[in-house]
């Protein structure tokens, strides 16, 4: 089993783009079968995240540190006068894809949704050690695509709610403005320091689907979107770690 890293950085209860884009990472509550491999399992989210053992000078902006085999479940909240669509997808291929999220936003103006399984075959998100899967089949440039993840998001500008038959657009909105309530405020914990004992430990992750879930995506009729690719309400990029397994 590979020797496993000390892991500085900031630890967050959200990573963010600015204020436009806000992701949280948690255990699936939500399926049995992710209860049962949860059971135990912690998560840390870190921003500014270094490797200061192996690779001192690279950052990594934000990541996501699991105990290994946790099912995740990922919390979206992000600003858009009607909607937005969003995309979590490794460099290996999608999550989910083309998902919206219409309901009603929040004080800040925040709508939010949250994923917790596949898109395409219903399976649970999954992380566990890259090393585990390293192969004379599996090399380690292939399983390095599932070491990160990228989540945006892009404006709705119109759509057609199947339930009511009613359009929406920016003229004609599902629901009333909410009132300006200022940022949403975000808090950052205690800086996780490898120089004063190594309080966290990891090896790299990699995002898998595993076992069963039960999340059902709601469905709207989108008539008119933001360029996914080149108008973005917001992205930001994930490393996946597994938690100590010396």
């Amino acid at each position: 089993m590979a020797a496993s890293h000390a892991l500085d950085g900031r630890s967050a209860d959200w990573l963010r783009d600015h204020e436009q884009l806000f992701v949280r990472f948690g255990l699936n509550t939500e399926d049995a079968d992710a209860r049962r491999r949860n059971r135990g399992a912690q998560v840390h989210m870190l921003a500014d995240a270094r490797l200061p053992q192996i690779a001192p000078d690279r950052v990594f902006p934000n990541v996501v540190a699991v105990t290994r085999g946790a099912a995740l479940s990922i919390r979206i909240r992000s600003r858009s006068p009607l909607g937005f669509g969003f995309r979590v997808a490794t460099d290996a291929g999608p999550v989910v894809d083309r998902l919206y999220a219409v309901d009603r936003p929040d004080a800040q103006g925040l709508r939010s949704v949250t994923v917790s399984r596949f898109q395409r075959d219903q399976r649970l998100i999954v992380v566990d050690p890259m090393s585990a899967w390293l192969s004379d089949s599996r090399d380690r440039d292939a399983l390095q695509q599932l070491w990160r993840c990228e989540i945006s998001t892009w404006a709705v500008r119109q759509f057609l709610d199947p339930i009511s038959g009613r359009v929406y657009t920016a003229n004609r909105p599902r629901f009333a403005a909410t009132a300006e309530a200022g940022p949403f405020e975000t808090r950052g914990g205690q800086a996780l320091d490898a120089a004063d004992g190594a309080r966290v430990r990891v090896n790299p992750g990699v995002v898998r689907g595993e076992g069963e879930a039960g999340q059902r995506f709601g469905r709207i009729q989108v008539q008119a979107e933001d360029d996914p690719e080149r108008q973005r309400i917001g992205s930001l990029h994930v490393h996946f770690f597994v938690l100590g397994l010396d």
